[in-house]
């Protein structure tokens, strides 16, 4: 038999965070509720809800009642209601847990980490996670892989885009916004030679460029930063170009990284004039992905 307390500390258990843990984010939200595509199911219209406030979700493409987070667990992993409570139980202890923000993922830190594999991207949570940032499957496809890695005794998984120095840049959505392994740049080669070169800051960035160009591969000679903290080690690799498209991001780090590369002497396209109006281009696709697609 199940203690009462044990019960209830796995109710206490936040649905988002949960989620998050799952490696699912919302799509939006409305006042206490955070909006989902099902974790049950691949849709195109979000149709899954959690109160906050009241911690229950409701998934109105079934015909199931709203619940709270016990049954979550129960119909997403398939187990008895003491697994579930087990589980909870477990999670609820966790240090490091990652936590849902609107504000941003939170970069989880542990003494160790190590990578248990790398795999094709196929993982139904990540395919859900890059489709979330309207990036198309091949395309994410061609350039990130799946890596599973253990933390603190315990195994995760993530979206991994590869860096030169055999690293990874990690992402899930929440929960998962760092590096594994060495730290660095990563150079994405074209087909000719070129005198000119495209920067971008962030992984997604660069997606968000593919998918707007409608290309699978970049014309040009590409280097995506993971961190302007990778700028000055690219700079040797940067001079040897007499053209730069910057495509970084709009906020303090991303203008001092512009300013940076106006130092070289070659010439240089600030291209985020186009999502002038966005922090970055994800975010100026997200906002207009669906119209450009039909058009």
């Amino acid at each position: 038999m199940i203690a009462p307390q044990t019960i209830q500390l796995a109710k206490q258990v936040a649905i988002a965070d949960y989620l998050a843990y799952r490696g699912f984010q919302p799509i939006t939200q409305r006042g206490q509720r955070l909006i989902y595509q099902s974790p049950f199911r691949q849709e195109n219209t979000p149709s899954f809800s959690v109160n906050t406030t009241i911690n229950r979700y409701k998934d109105f493409g079934s015909s199931e009642a709203g619940d709270d987070v016990i049954r979550l667990v129960e119909r997403l992993e398939g187990c008895s209601f003491a697994q579930a409570v087990e589980r909870l139980s477990q999670f609820a202890g966790l240090a490091n847990k990652p936590h849902f923000s609107f504000s941003g993922p939170l970069k989880q830190e542990s003494t160790s980490t190590e990578i248990r594999s790398v795999k094709l991207l196929a993982n139904p949570h990540l395919i859900r996670y890059v489709e979330s940032r309207q990036i198309s499957f091949p395309i994410a496809r061609r350039y990130c892989q799946e890596v599973y890695f253990q933390q603190g005794g315990k195994n995760l998984f993530a979206l991994g885009f590869a860096n030169d120095k055999g690293g990874y840049a990690l992402r899930n959505g929440v929960g998962a916004k760092r590096n594994l392994g060495p730290a660095g740049y990563t150079t994405i080669p074209a087909s000719q030679a070129a005198t000119a070169v495209n920067v971008f800051e962030g992984l997604f960035d660069f997606l968000s460029a593919l998918e707007y160009y409608r290309c699978e591969a970049p014309r040009l000679p590409t280097l995506v930063l993971n961190s302007t903290t990778n700028l000055e080690s690219a700079l040797p690799i940067l001079r040897q170009y007499d053209q730069i498209s910057a495509f970084l991001d709009n906020d303090r780090a991303g203008k001092e990284a512009l300013e940076q590369l106006g130092k070289l002497g070659n010439k240089i396209i600030d291209r985020s004039r186009l999502y002038a109006n966005h922090k970055d281009f994800n975010a100026y696709w997200l906002e207009i992905s669906t119209f450009h697609t039909a058009h």
